[in-house]
């Protein structure tokens, strides 16, 4: 993407898939989602990911 800031790529998700990461718009849905909207003050890894 030749022409392009820094600072515009990082708002395009695709730039971040590319290098094999997630948005971080993604990111904030997805803890919104697994937390209900109710952070806890403290979150652990145990919030976000449950037993196989």
């Amino acid at each position: 993407m030749i022409g392009h800031t820094l600072s515009e790529l990082r708002t395009n998700p695709v730039e971040w898939h590319c290098r094999g990461m997630s948005h971080p718009a993604e990111i904030e849905a997805m803890v919104h989602q697994r937390t209900h909207g109710q952070v806890p003050p403290e979150p652990s890894y145990g919030d976000f990911f449950r037993p196989a």
